[in-house]
């Protein structure tokens, strides 16, 4: 049954994504053609520069529009009435998340791939290659200074690009959750709690900032900034770990959260 919701799921994403996906590319196509009769005239340059402009609008918006598709599909399949028939299926509250989670994983991850497509396409050719030349330098540079560990930052960024994107997933997914025990405006409540909670993250993250400042002058702050300097490449770790932690938990705090409401208190339109 989970291999069936899988299918079903992304049956119903790639509908909604791949018009999007062959507009972006479609977009890229035209930005390389017009480069391709490059000429110093003013008409030329404003529809070049238009065409550039569109182009990086339209990539944006792609990756807004994917997160949106994801958060409309996990609506209307589960709590709108649709949501009648879903809950009626074999199927736990835990394989209904896991399966919108990973397909909305899959999306992101997907956008991301067709983005650099697009982006590729846009710039082919001397740009392109001196672009690809350059970033090969600079990764030639950085492994002959960080030998093995810039093997090791890479897999542990990968990792914390993975676990941040399913973490603002589920975010989206527990403020939907929240948003649906309303009896009516569900959604303008699951936008209410979502920017309350940004704004208290926000917060949060200022008194933090305050707090530094504050212990700065002390000696335990001096002994870390020491450490750091000696010991900059574990640093680096530490962080890039640590961070992937800290969205793991958050992202199973959501989790938590979307489940029981689903399990214990869903209401269906």
């Amino acid at each position: 049954m989970v291999k069936k919701l899988l299918k079903h799921e992304f049956m119903a994403l790639s509908r909604m994504l791949v018009p999007m996906y062959i507009i972006l590319l479609g977009l890229s196509l035209i930005t390389r053609i017009i480069v391709i009769f490059e000429n110093d005239s003013v008409i030329y340059n404003i529809i070049s520069i238009s065409s550039i402009i569109v182009l990086c609008i339209g990539l944006v918006v792609g990756l807004v529009y994917t997160m949106v598709s994801c958060i409309i599909r996990f609506y209307r399949n589960l709590f709108s009435k649709e949501g009648y028939l879903t809950f009626t299926l074999p199927v736990s509250v835990n394989a209904h998340l896991g399966t919108k989670l990973f397909t909305a994983s899959v999306a992101s991850i997907a956008s991301f791939a067709v983005i650099f497509f697009a982006f590729c396409i846009a710039t082919s050719g001397e740009l392109l290659v001196e672009i690809f030349k350059a970033a090969g330098y600079l990764l030639g540079i950085a492994g002959e200074v960080l030998g093995a560990n810039l093997g090791l930052y890479i897999l542990e960024a990968i990792i914390l690009f993975v676990v941040s994107t399913c973490t603002s997933i589920l975010l989206f997914y527990a403020c939907m959750c929240i948003g649906q025990l309303a009896k009516r405006s569900r959604v303008l409540l699951a936008l209410g709690v979502y920017f309350g909670y940004y704004y208290l993250t926000e917060i949060i993250v200022t008194i933090g900032m305050v707090m530094l400042t504050v212990v700065e002058d002390t000696k335990f702050f001096s002994d870390i900034l020491d450490w750091i300097g000696l010991h900059p490449t574990e640093t680096v770790h530490i962080a890039l770990i640590g961070a992937t932690v800290v969205y793991a938990v958050l992202g199973g705090v959501y989790y938590l959260i979307a489940h029981t409401i689903m399990k214990k208190k869903l209401n269906l339109e």
